[in-house]
């Protein structure tokens, strides 16, 4: 194979690729895209959406104070004098 075939081979799955997302979007656009006849109903999907999104998971209490606070990670290394040179040499 030669620069061009892999060039074009390349184009070739790039707009295959771009194509078959557009044909996936156009097919299922119906359950990609939220339709509501009015404001009431979008209403009531909003409330049952954030409804959900506040129902605490695996039993735990949520707070407005962010997550619960743990002990802080602290950076460590060896100490210096346990810190051995190593040498490479190469013939």
């Amino acid at each position: 194979m030669n620069t061009l075939d892999i060039v074009l081979l390349n184009g070739l799955c790039y707009v295959s690729g771009i194509l078959t997302g557009l044909g996936l979007c156009f097919k299922y656009k119906k359950h990609l895209l939220l339709k509501t006849n009015s404001q009431e109903q979008l209403s009531k999907l909003m409330d049952t959406l954030t409804h959900e999104m506040t129902i605490p998971m695996n039993n735990q209490t949520i707070t407005s104070n962010g997550p619960p606070r743990a002990e802080p990670i602290i950076a460590s290394a060896p100490p210096l004098d346990s810190l051995k040179e190593v040498i490479i040499r190469t013939q």
